[in-house]
């Protein structure tokens, strides 16, 4: 068998566009103090940061967040008893799993305190009388920590199903921080850890710590450190350097599926059925994960729609190339902002893709006068271009051969 090499020519040229938002690595909202209400100013900053609505159980959504205040809870699954690990993502599907290494009783178990009605100690008093007074509520009246261990890793998922998925921050309220000995980390999908912190002391108080990424940064993994020591009768906090530490409320931007799918358009890891209506400009999007009709108005006739996710967020966004004058229009999915940008001449064909491997997808043509492709980096916020001839007049690239 022979193979026939073609040598390509790259060109590399700076770009001007304009994108109606700055961005930034991480955005970080911290509070400590002696009741909820010292920490609520800063909880609801981040649930703003977050954007969106909170999309409670189940379904996938472009956007938003979810939270878990642990009571909703059964008693059942509740002190004395133990917690499934993957409660949140089956019993109340919320698109986390929770991860614990623990010496002895074994992996995975975690424990959420009683409620008064229960007749069981509340906030873990029913381990040791202490605890229920060490440690407050941020939302009555549930608490929650590892069984057996102090250490919790937290994964996501698309609610309700076993595809891995990020998100674009995580928060968490903890209950009687005293050192430096807690903390949080933040994973990307390789493994690599992008952030992370100790907490705001507030002893007998609450500490709060949300951070959000918006420069395409996606968590798939988060780690936390309480104190020192796990809760156990006679574990008291302060005596002999224990330190212990419980957790309220979570708070995480919707899972997203870790890898993005061509028309996946809530994020859900399948195509969604989606058209694009010239004569009004609208698209309409059947959103396979929540089964629920998405119209968006973005575009004009004689646009011509392209598919790709240019935000880095793993869902598509409403993007439409306009040969008559060579701009793209794109509608970000992940905060419903704007880039703005020309690349391109009448004539020439969309060819959207991820050409410089960052997960993100670049503003591309082929342009079939003379066979080449024309390639702005997403990597470098489409800054600059590059291209090479492939192809010739009467060719058809694959990308686009829709158009």
């Amino acid at each position: 068998m022979i193979y026939l090499a073609r040598t390509l020519t790259f060109f590399v040229l700076t770009l001007i566009f304009f994108q109606n938002s700055a961005s930034a690595s991480a955005l970080i909202r911290v509070a400590a103090g002696a009741n909820a209400a010292a920490i609520q100013s800063a909880v609801d900053q981040f649930r703003t940061d977050l954007g969106g609505a909170n999309n409670g159980v189940g379904g996938a959504f472009s956007n938003g967040r979810r939270e878990i205040n642990w009571d909703g809870v059964p008693d059942s699954f509740a002190e004395p008893n133990a917690l499934p690990f993957n409660f949140f993502n089956v019993n109340s599907p919320r698109g986390v799993i929770f991860h614990s290494v623990a010496n002895i009783g074994g992996n995975h178990q975690f424990r959420v305190s009683a409620t008064t009605a229960s007749g069981t100690a509340v906030r873990f008093g029913n381990l040791d009388p202490s605890y229920s007074i060490i440690f407050q509520t941020f939302s009555p009246e549930r608490l929650f920590q590892a069984r057996f261990a102090n250490e919790i890793e937290i994964i996501f998922f698309v609610p309700g199903t076993t595809r891995p998925a990020t998100v674009s921050g995580f928060g968490a309220v903890f209950c009687d921080v005293d050192s430096s000995n807690t903390f949080i980390e933040y994973y990307a999908p390789d493994g690599s850890k992008i952030s992370g912190s100790s907490l705001n002391v507030a002893s007998n108080g609450l500490s709060f710590i949300g951070t959000s990424f918006t420069a395409g940064e996606r968590v798939a993994k988060v780690i936390i450190r309480l104190g020192n020591s796990n809760l156990q009768a006679g574990n008291v906090d302060g005596t002999n350097s224990v330190d212990v530490v419980a957790m309220d409320d979570f708070i995480y931007g919707e899972p997203h599926a870790m890898e993005f799918h061509t028309g996946d358009f809530d994020g859900d890891g399948f195509t969604d059925s989606n058209i694009f209506r010239p004569a009004t400009g609208q698209w309409f999007t059947i959103n396979s994960g929540s089964n629920t009709l998405r119209i968006v108005q973005w575009g004009q006739n004689g646009d011509i729609p392209v598919d790709g996710d240019f935000d880095g967020d793993r869902v598509a966004d409403q993007a439409i190339f306009r040969p008559s004058d060579g701009s793209w229009w794109i509608h970000k999915s992940s905060d419903a902002g704007a880039i703005i940008t020309t690349f391109g001449t009448a004539g020439d064909k969309p060819i959207v893709g991820d050409y410089d491997k960052d997960g993100k997808s670049d503003i591309a043509v082929w342009r079939p006068s003379n066979g080449n492709f024309l390639i702005t980096r997403s990597s470098e916020n489409f800054a600059t271009f590059f291209g090479f001839p492939f192809g010739q007049n009467g060719d058809i690239p694959v990308q686009g051969a829709a158009q």
